[in-house]
C-alpha cells in the first residue's frame, strides 16, 4: 500500500491551518453575551448540516465530517482523507420598542481533517469557535439620593476549542465515538458607573479578565441499517460530560473622573484603586446534555433528519455561584435532495439542495422572558469539477429574543461558505 497525498491538498490544509488564528474571536455586538460564558456557538460544525436547519444528531456519510456527533467518523470512506474549513458572515438588527441598530461580523467558522487508521477506527481532528462575547450596552437611570446616573458595560473575547475524535465500529451496524476539547481563551468585561449630575459622588469602573485552559469531553452512539428498498435508517445520540472548567480571573475595581458621555473613547482620570486581585483560580461548572436524532436517507437522492437537544444549564456556575440560568433545549428538523449525482449532462442537477428550520429556547431568562432562537436554513453543494470535492453555501434567517419587558430582538442574516476536499489517501497505483 502506498500513501498518495496531492500537493495541492497539502497546501490547502498548511494555508486553512495558517488561517486558524484568525477565528481567534469576532465582535459579534450581541447584549445577550454579556451572560454566562458568553454567546455559546452552535457545535454543528460544517455547512452542509447548517443548511438543513442544524440537524446532526443521526447524520453521518462517506465524505463529511460531523462533530456534533462523534460516532459518525466510523462512516467515512476508509481510503479517504477528508478536510474541511469554512467561514461566516453575519448581518444583524437589534430593536427595541422604540429604538434599532445594525452590526455586523464575519470570522473563520471551523477548520477540520479525518481519516482512518484501520477500516473500524477512525479519526477527526480540527478547531472551531466555542463562545463569542462583543457587546457594548449604555444606560441611563435615576436615583432620588444621587441623581441621574449612567452605566456602561463593554465586553469582549471568548473561547475556542481544539479537538481530537475517536470512532469505533461495533459490527455492521453500531458505532461508538468520543471527542477530547481542548478549550481556551479569554474575555473582558467593564462595567462602569458615573453621576453626571452630581459632584459628591464619584465614578467607579470594574474590570473583570477571565483566562479559560482546561479540556471538555463529549460522546456519541449510532445505529444505521436497511428497512427498505434502497432506504437507510440512522438513529444517534449523543451526551455531553458535566465538567469544571479551570481557569484564572484578574479583577481591578478603581476610582475615576469621567466625561459625562459615556463610551469606549470617553477622557477619564485614576483616582484611586479600590479593590485589586490578579490571576485568582476560577472555575466554570459546565454542564451535561444529551442529545437524540434520527434520519432517513435514499442512497444519493435525498436525506431527511430530525433532533432534539437539552443542556441543563441552571447548573452552570462561575466560582461555585449559581447564575440563575434556565435549561436549554432545541427541536432541528431539515433535508437534503439531489436531483441526479451521476448526471453527465447537467451540472445543476448534481448539486445538493437542502432547506431545514430550528426553534430553541436558550439559556437565559431575563425580566420573566425566555430569551427564545428560531430560524431557517436554506443550503446547496456545488460538485468542483474532476474531483469529489465540493463547495458548501448555508443561508440562514433567523430571530432571537423578544422586544417585551424593555428586552432586545435580534433579526439576523448568516451566510457560512465552507470547502469539503474529499480525496483518495491509501491507493495502489496500476502504472508506474
Amino acid at each position: 500500500m502506498k500513501k498518495y497525498l496531492p500537493t495541492r491538498l497539502i497546501l490547502t490544509a498548511l494555508i486553512a491551518l495558517a488561517c486558524g488564528g484568525v477565528f481567534a474571536q469576532a465582535n459579534v455586538d450581541s447584549p445577550y453575551s454579556m451572560f454566562g460564558i458568553g454567546q455559546v456557538r452552535d457545535k454543528t460544525m460544517n455547512a452542509r448540516l447548517k443548511g438543513m436547519g442544524g440537524v446532526a444528531n443521526a447524520m453521518h456519510a462517506k465524505n463529511m465530517l460531523n462533530a456534533e456527533n462523534p460516532a459518525s467518523y466510523a462512516m467515512i470512506d476508509t481510503l479517504a482523507f477528508l478536510f474541511d474549513a469554512g467561514i461566516y458572515a453575519k448581518s444583524s438588527t437589534f430593536s427595541t420598542s422604540s429604538l434599532s441598530e445594525r452590526a455586523s461580523s464575519a470570522s473563520f467558522d471551523y477548520v477540520a481533517m479525518g481519516f482512518a487508521f484501520t477500516n473500524w477506527w477512525k479519526v477527526a481532528v480540527g478547531a472551531q469557535p466555542y463562545s463569542n462575547v462583543g457587546y457594548n450596552i449604555v444606560t441611563s437611570s435615576h436615583d432620588e439620593h444621587a441623581g441621574n446616573y449612567s452605566q456602561y458595560f463593554q465586553g469582549d473575547g471568548g473561547l475556542n476549542q481544539v479537538f481530537v475524535g475517536n470512532a469505533f465500529k461495533i459490527g455492521r451496524h453500531f458505532s461508538i465515538g468520543a471527542n477530547a476539547n481542548y478549550v481556551f481563551g479569554d474575555s473582558k468585561s467593564t462595567t462602569t458607573l458615573t453621576f453626571p449630575d452630581s459632584t459628591y459622588v464619584i465614578s467607579s469602573r470594574r474590570s473583570r479578565d477571565v483566562m479559560i485552559k482546561s479540556f471538555m469531553f463529549d460522546y456519541g452512539v449510532m445505529y444505521h441499517g436497511k428497512v427498505g428498498n434502497n432506504l437507510t435508517l440512522s438513529v444517534g445520540a449523543t451526551y455531553d460530560q458535566k465538567i469544571n472548567l479551570k481557569g484564572t480571573q484578574t479583577v481591578f475595581v478603581r476610582t475615576i473622573e469621567a466625561d459625562e458621555n459615556i463610551s469606549s473613547t470617553s477622557t477619564e482620570y485614576l483616582i484611586d484603586t479600590v479593590a485589586y486581585t490578579k490571576d485568582k483560580n476560577a472555575t466554570f461548572t459546565m454542564p451535561h446534555g444529551f442529545g437524540f436524532g434520527v434520519s432517513l436517507q435514499k442512497d444519493n437522492r435525498w436525506t431527511l433528519g430530525a433532533d432534539f437537544n437539552w443542556t441543563q444549564w441552571s447548573a452552570f456556575e462561575r466560582n461555585g455561584i449559581n447564575e440563575r440560568l434556565q435549561d436549554a433545549w432545541g427541536v432541528a428538523v431539515g433535508g437534503e435532495f439531489i436531483p441526479s449525482s451521476t448526471s453527465l449532462s447537467s451540472y445543476w442537477t448534481r448539486v445538493s439542495y437542502r432547506l431545514g428550520g430550528f426553534y430553541e429556547q436558550t439559556y437565559l431568562n431575563i425580566n420573566g422572558q425566555s430569551i427564545n432562537k428560531m430560524g431557517v436554513d436554506f443550503g446547496m453543494s456545488l460538485p468542483i469539477p474532476r474531483s469529489m470535492s465540493k463547495v458548501d453555501l448555508g443561508l440562514e434567517v433567523g430571530k432571537c429574543g423578544t422586544k417585551s419587558a424593555n428586552l432586545i430582538r435580534e433579526s439576523y442574516v448568516n451566510l457560512t461558505v465552507g470547502v469539503s476536499v474529499f480525496e483518495r489517501w491509501f491507493m495502489k497505483r496500476k502504472y508506474k
